[in-house]
């Protein structure tokens, strides 16, 4: 367990039950997920309403396989691309949520692309993997056609997990293209599954399809992690929030252990003050420790 003293595993993987903001509310959990997704579409409303900024609905496969690509007019051709995987346990949020990050880094030089995805249980877990290795060889894809010269990718939650996979799609990522990734960003994420699978509160009714055969193969923790050596100008930040569950932060610190014992560039952070959700909420901030932290990336 990554949690020993863990006596309700339910709570423990569930990260609304954990925050310190609205404990004034009858049910601090919910206050938090409303307040979420209250301020997070208004993000995403405010970026062409209110900041000027232009965005490209593209699409890399069916359903809500889409992606927002967001610049303003002084964006360069040769801008360097951030790209964003939101959360959700793999079955819940979308791009109307998963827009905090565009307004501060456009303005300080990236073009962002914010991707969804479909799905559980629409897709199976299984299924929304590989649907997210076709949406890597997409982002790469337009990245070279667009004349990119530098990416940064980061996941949320769910959004980490799936995006963990860049590290051995090798029949996707070139070494080439590895050269392209400046950095790789997991922000509270989830790494492995076995605690999970049988939890009703996260995998009701198994709708992410899992079981004992694919339980290994979709958990990054326990991954066989080769051609370390492409990705050596990559550097790999996994980032934990103080306010989030023992489990969550430990599965982060545990994680960027195992890629970095594997020889990865790879460190931990643990962000204070911070829950699960406001570390989202505060990058629409410019001047927010998060918001400084992703910055701040791309001169280390």
């Amino acid at each position: 367990m990554y949690n020993p003293r863990c006596k309700d595993l339910d709570r423990d993987y569930f990260p609304s039950y954990h925050t310190v903001r609205f404990q004034e509310q009858p049910e601090p959990n919910l206050a938090v997920l409303e307040h979420f997704i209250r301020v997070t579409k208004q993000h995403e409303r405010d970026l062409t309403e209110k900041q000027g900024i232009t965005v490209d609905h593209l699409r890399y496969g069916s359903g809500r396989q889409l992606v927002d690509v967001f610049y303003n007019e002084k964006t360069s051709n040769h801008a360097p691309l951030f790209v964003f995987v939101h959360g959700g346990y793999w079955q819940e949020m979308d791009m109307s949520t998963s827009c905090s990050i565009v307004g501060p880094l456009v303005r300080h030089g990236y073009r962002v692309a914010v991707m969804d995805y479909n799905l559980c249980p629409e897709v199976t877990l299984e299924q929304l993997m590989s649907q997210f290795t076709s949406f890597l060889n997409w982002i790469f894809d337009y990245a070279e056609m667009t004349n990119v010269q530098e990416i940064t990718l980061a996941g949320h939650s769910a959004g980490a997990h799936l995006l963990a996979q860049i590290l051995i799609r090798q029949n996707v990522i070139s070494p080439q293209r590895s050269k392209m990734v400046w950095a790789l960003v997991f922000l509270c994420g989830v790494y492995d599954l076995r605690e999970l699978w049988n939890l009703e509160s996260v995998n009701p009714k198994n709708i992410l399809g899992l079981n004992e055969r694919n339980l290994e193969s979709v958990s990054p923790m326990l991954w066989e992690y080769t051609d370390v050596s492409v990705w050596n100008s990559t550097n790999i930040y996994v980032v934990a929030a103080e306010h989030d569950s023992t489990t969550f932060i430990e599965q982060s610190r545990h994680y960027a252990e195992v890629l970095s014992k594997k020889g990865y560039k790879a460190n931990f952070t643990l962000f204070k003050g911070y829950d699960h959700f406001d570390i989202i909420e505060d990058t629409a901030i410019d001047e927010s420790d998060v918001s400084r932290f992703l910055r701040n990336i791309q001169i280390e």
